[in-house]
């Protein structure tokens, strides 16, 4: 299998992730959501909401409805696992390491409004972006927005609910405004877009149409704005060329390729959306305390009234990560009470984002997470933006820089890159890293952005914390990339370096560059004036380390180096003439045993043209320590042997010495195969012993998991149960409602009838306290409705001709109809008092109705 098939194979294991995020009028969209989605195809699901500390959350509850994954509150260390819905707990922030759950409360004293679906946006890249979607649906806000865009800078796909569908559309837009998106859909469509990306189908055929096209668009940019776009990832390149030519309303990207030829405006666009600048203060604040406490104070502690510490912020965008470095350095400085001299050197290729950093000045969003005592002391408020303190400001040194191809600055106690690595590719990240390592002091320390890794050159580095990708240089070695000694180091220009914006520093920078440009004797001169004395001078010889490393060989020694089979390992066994290795390996065991004048054999080596050279090879120490580092193999070659080989000149040779000296190593190496023998014996011994545990715990699981399914098979009934019930509950209701309109229209009706009768009524319970009473004895009496269930005696019709609540009493007592006539306010009034029976919780309950009779008072 090749390489291709075999990254695509470990794609499709990867578990696949989507995280969705949603808020206000959020719950029809979720359930519509995983209606569509599919509930049995291994895909993983973490749900985040705005949830309020005071209410209980039913969620779990109402997505059990649509879908049959397994529903979970998260708990910090869960591992991601297949058809399983992870949701939100209040107050908390959730966040990935790999797939591994990481969970932090939202503490009330942090200086941000605590954004949840931004925290995990932000996180999702640590486990890659194949196969990881991001989801924003329906909410009000921008939360979301930001860990979009620097996920959908990685390179991983957004899905966006469409702003028309979504009940509150505050932050579909907001992720549509920070262009964070892939797709705009509707809910129901989203799932299968997820299908169909994780198949491919909707990629393949796309970029194979548009590689040449892309390919040129390239080449426009490196022509135009003289960056090498070729180091960043392709699939990210490809993915901000077509958002792009979408935006411009263009179809085809061969109508962009000839919109970008004849339109400079255009190309500039593309430019400056290839350098996303995603970056803030204070980005990540368990990272700048990290950072701060490992790094900061200790550079602080080591450093003296002599001592200038140096930092480097490279692709700095507008600035901010530089300045919040400032800020921190400066109150680790005030908390240990001394005063040292610092500079912090931030570089960008884009001269537009160094502009804006050098002003110094901020919208009051920008900041939004900066602590306000901290605002206070290195900001000024003025005219609605925030100026960076000027003192502060003369700190940082802005400069024009591509860390891809320009020489780094040297003697650096942190580089922070957390803004460039994730864009590039493989090559490319060992290329910078070694810089980095080539610039750093030791103990210098490297802050890398939480998904990025040091690869190979994890060797010469000490991890200080593994989070948040803080290094420690535990090397002496100055390591550069081999691929940077190409010719491809550009010398840049350090009138470029603006510690402030004055028009005569500008002007003097500029009469600078017209000026021409001396030899200078600096490093980089004097490595390229080395390496001509070597090619011209140098004997023909290889040079080793005493690890058996090829640093370098010169001259003719070039013969007997192959390194077109091996591009991975410069080793003497990988890449040195296989008849030269008993010799050489004889030679570095003598060394090892302290032995330091030179060893000098003969040997016949053979050529691949079938020509055979006798050869010999002098290895001695290059320096004369007493711990020498390297070796010095000096190869001086005689003419073709034409006669047959004899045995003294054959690759093992005969003097005494060498077969001591391999006697030895042989014995070294027997006892070194029987430990290991020993060791893997034990090794089997007890991964036997595991394994016999493991089948008994397994057993156990299966019995654990047979009685798990019969009580999934119980659930399983009583959920249908339920079901059953709650429709009987639906129906039950659905009838309360229509009695409950029946008799509201029955009550309408009989006010209708009383009016037209111009009769009032009271109704009175046992103890004489109103139970209702008509619109007309309302009207007439004054009574309101807060009058009911109040005493007749208290809130009662006052009249002349008769006591209302002695009449009722009465009537209470013999059960017998009574009446009573006379006049109100000078009309005739005839009042009727009956008993009633009402049947009440406690039993039947005998009451009073009055009839109130009088056209005239009614009329």
């Amino acid at each position: 299998m090749d390489t291709t098939e075999t990254k695509r194979s470990a794609r499709e294991k990867r578990l696949t992730l989507v995280a969705i995020g949603a808020s206000a009028g959020g719950l029809e969209p979720l359930e519509e959501f995983f209606k569509a989605a599919p509930d049995s195809a291994g895909w993983c699901f973490i749900v985040i909401q705005h949830l309020s500390p005071d209410y209980r959350s039913m969620m779990d509850e109402l997505l059990a409805r649509q879908t049959r994954m397994d529903i979970l509150h998260v708990e910090d260390g869960m591992s991601l696992q297949p058809n399983t819905v992870y949701l939100n707990r209040p107050n908390t922030l959730v966040e990935l390491d790999g797939d591994i759950l990481r969970v932090r409360s939202n503490a009330d004293d942090r200086p941000l409004p605590q954004l949840p679906i931004d925290a995990l946006f932000r996180t999702l890249p640590t486990r890659g972006v194949e196969n990881s979607f991001a989801v924003i649906l329906s909410g009000s806000g921008s939360d979301g927005a930001r860990g979009a865009r620097e996920f959908h800078a990685l390179g991983g796909m957004v899905l966006v609910q469409s702003p028309q569908e979504a009940g509150f559309s505050s932050m579909p837009k907001a992720a549509l405004t920070f262009g964070a998106e892939d797709r705009v859909l509707t809910v129901s469509e989203m799932p299968q877009a997820i299908r169909l990306q994780l198949s491919g189908g909707e990629r393949a055929s796309a970029e194979a149409s548009n590689k040449e096209a892309a390919i040129t668009i390239l080449e426009l940019l490196e022509r135009q704005h003289h960056v090498d776009f070729s180091a960043y990832k392709s699939a990210n390149v490809l993915r901000r060329i077509e958002r792009r030519q979408k935006l411009r309303g263009i179809k085809s990207i061969t109508s962009y390729l000839e919109l970008l030829q004849s339109t400079p405006s255009a190309l500039d666009e593309l430019y400056q959306d290839l350098l996303i600048g995603v970056t803030e203060f204070y980005r990540d604040p368990e990272a700048m305390v990290v950072l701060r406490q490992k790094a900061l104070d200790k550079m602080v502690a080591n450093s003296n009234a002599e001592s200038s510490l140096r930092i480097w912020v490279p692709a700095c965008a507008s600035g901010e990560e530089a300045y919040t470095i400032a800020i921190e350095l400066s109150e680790a400085l005030l908390a240990a009470g001394v005063e040292r001299r610092f500079r912090i050197i931030a570089t960008d290729v884009h001269r537009g984002s160094l502009d804006m950093a050098s002003s110094g000045i901020f919208p009051e969003s920008a900041l939004a997470s900066v602590p306000q005592d901290i605002r206070d002391r290195y900001f000024t408020r003025h005219r609605g933006q925030y100026v960076v303190d000027p003192e502060l400001r003369q700190k940082i040194v802005f400069s024009v820089h591509d860390a891809l191809s320009d020489p780094p600055f040297m003697q650096l106690d942190l580089i922070s890159c957390r803004n460039l690595l994730i864009y590039l590719n493989e090559e490319a990240q060992l290329r910078v890293i070694s810089m980095f390592l080539f610039g750093l002091r030791k103990d210098g320390f490297l802050l890398l952005g939480p998904s990025e890794s040091l690869g190979r050159y994890s060797g010469q580095f000490e991890v200080v914390n593994s989070r948040w990708r803080l290094f420690k240089n535990s090397s002496d070695r100055r390591v550069l990339d081999r691929s940077m000694l190409t010719g491809n180091l550009k010398v840049p220009d350090r009138t470029d370096l603006v510690p402030s914006t004055s028009w005569a520093s500008q002007r003097a920078a500029e009469s600078r560059r017209q000026a021409p440009v001396p030899i200078t004797r600096d490093k980089d001169t004097l490595v390229s004036s080395y390496d001509a004395l070597l090619k011209r001078y140098a004997p023909s010889s290889i040079l080793l380390g005493v690890d058996g490393t090829v640093l370098a060989w010169f001259g003719l020694a070039g013969n007997y180096i192959d390194t077109m089979n091996n591009l991975a390992e410069w080793t003497v066994q990988d890449i040195v003439h296989p008849d030269l290795h008993f010799t050489i390996n004889v030679g570095m065991e003598r060394f090892r045993q302290g032995q330091r004048d030179a060893y000098e054999r003969k040997v016949v080596v053979e050529l691949p043209g079938g020509d055979k050279h006798e050869v010999k090879a002098r290895i001695e120490p290059l320096d004369m320590s007493a711990t020498p580092r390297f070796l010095l193999i000096g190869l001086t070659r005689d003419d073709p042997v034409e006669a047959p080989v004899s045995p003294s000149f054959s690759g093992i040779p005969k003097e005494g010495d060498d077969r001591i000296f391999l006697s030895r190593r042989i014995q070294e190496l027997e006892r070194d195969l029987r430990l290991t023998e020993e060791t893997l014996q034990n090794v089997t011994e007890r991964l036997e012993a595991s394994g016999e545990e493991l089948q008994a715990s397994n057993e156990e699981l299966q019995a654990s998991n047979e009685e798990l399914q019969a009580s999934n098979e119980e659930l399983q009934s009583s959920n249908e149960e339920l079901h059953a019930v709650n429709e009987e509950l639906v129906s039950v209701s659905s009838e309360h409602e229509r009695q409950i309109e029946m008799l509201s229209e029955l009550n309408r009706d009989t006010e209708v009838v009383l009016d037209l009768l111009r009769t009032g009524v009271i109704v009175l319970d046992h103890d004489l306290r109103i139970r209702r009473f008509s619109r007309l004895i309302g009207q007439v009496f004054e009574l309101e409705a807060h009058d009911v269930q109040r005493s007749l005696d208290v809130v009662g019709p006052r009249l002349d001709f008769a006591d209302l609540a002695a009449l009722a009493r009465e009537v209470l007592k013999t059960g017998k109809e009574l009446s009573r006539s006379g006049e109100y306010n000078g009309k005739p009034l005839t009042i009727r008092a009956n008993p009633v029976e009402r049947v009440e919780a406690e039993g039947t309950r005998r009451g009073v109705a009055m009839l109130f009779l009088g056209d005239q008072v009614f009329s």
